[in-house]
Parts: C-alpha cells; structure tokens; sequence
C-alpha cells in the first residue's frame, strides 16, 4: 500500500513539473544565461526605480510577438494615481519551425513588471521578428501625477510591419532604437518603480532589449 502510494505521488509530482514548464502547447528550458550579439536602448525613459533580471528566449528562440500589462484610465481612477505602462512581455518562437502569426506554440518571458493593470492580448508579427522599439515616455510632472512609460512600439523585420502596444497616450514617442544586429531579439529587462505608499507611483520606467544571432 506504501510502495503505490508512493508511485501515486511520485507521478503526480512529474506531472506537475511537467506542466508548470510548459507554454502553449510546447515546453521549453529558459536560457537565462544565453549569450546575446547586441543591446538596443533608447534615450527618453525616465529613471526612478531599478533595473530587474534580464530574461531571455529560450535558445533557438527569438520574440516575433509582445503583449502589455497597462493600469487603465478606470483603475487609475479608483486607486487615485496613474501609473501608465507597468509590463511587457516578449513571446519567442522557433523561426525554423513556423513562419507566420499567430502563433500556437512560444514561449514568454519577462523582468520586472509593476503592481497594477491588466495583460493585454498578444501581438504578433505577421511575419519575421521584433527587430527594434520606440518608447512613449512622460516625463517628470513636478507636482503633477508621473506615469513615466505609456507605450511601445515594435518594428518586424525588414521593417515591414510596425506594432505598436495598447498602452497609455501620455507624452510623446522617444527615438528608435537600433536595429538588432543578429536574428532579431531574444531578451529583456526592464526598469521598474516598487509601490511608494502615499508617494507618486510610476511602475515602469525604461526598458532595453537583447539581440542574438
């Protein structure tokens, strides 16, 4: 009777790792330390928090769709502070085993988000991979209500398609970023402001990317 229960729980704990490691239908081992051939940055996010862990695709794998975490007009007004922009995630995929969105079978990956908002859906290249971004920052209010980072913007390769996020219309569209060099973009880390109690709260910040061959 010990030996079968034994069994019982043994398979069932299998299961459970199983499942926790899969994502839409395919499992895949994260590639915390995968080496990256560049960085792409922009010059307007703003800079009250930290930066979070870099997260990349698992190896192989490249981002080819985004979605967001954005706290909306309504919930900024029920907790009394806008915070905009809070998350973003990447959806990677295996390019030599689909060639079009949307995609069944990817993996997400994401660093540090804020407290507050919602995921939005996932939005996809049509074709190709993310190649570069474009950030939409407010900058500081002085006494006003800061929100930091709004929205993004992708650019798929070739630069064929543009996606841009559903996030926020505070402030205005930074410059673009370089363009990856290698396949396309493979990472992400973000910079994120903790929840500041009574003070101004500003969720997300900045964000870079990594590129890989």
């Amino acid at each position: 009777m010990k030996s079968e229960m034994f069994k019982f729980i043994s398979v069932l704990l299998i299961s459970l790792l199983v499942v926790s490691d899969r994502c839409s239908g395919g499992r895949f081992e994260r590639s915390i330390n995968r080496s990256y051939r560049s960085l792409l940055q922009v010059h307007n996010g703003m800079r009250w928090g930290s930066w979070g862990l870099k997260e990349m695709c698992p190896a192989g794998m490249y981002a080819a769709g985004f979605s967001l975490k954005v706290a909306g007009y309504w919930e900024s007004l029920l907790v009394g502070d806008n915070t905009a922009l809070n998350g973003i995630r990447l959806h990677c995929i295996n390019p030599s085993k689909s060639s079009s969105g949307p995609y069944e079978d990817y993996a997400s990956v994401q660093s540090d988000s804020g407290s507050w908002g919602k995921w939005s859906d996932i939005k996809w290249c049509s074709s190709g991979l993310l190649t570069s971004f474009q950030l939409r920052v407010e900058s500081y209010q002085g006494g006003w209500d800061d929100t930091a980072a709004n929205n993004i913007r992708f650019n798929c390769s070739g630069n064929t398609e543009l996606l841009e996020g559903s996030g926020m219309s505070w402030g205005s569209w930074g410059d673009w970023s370089d363009t990856c060099e290698g396949k396309g973009i493979c990472g992400i880390e973000t910079m994120v402001e903790t929840p500041q109690g009574i003070g101004d709260d500003t969720a997300l910040n900045d964000v870079r990317m990594y590129c890989c061959d």
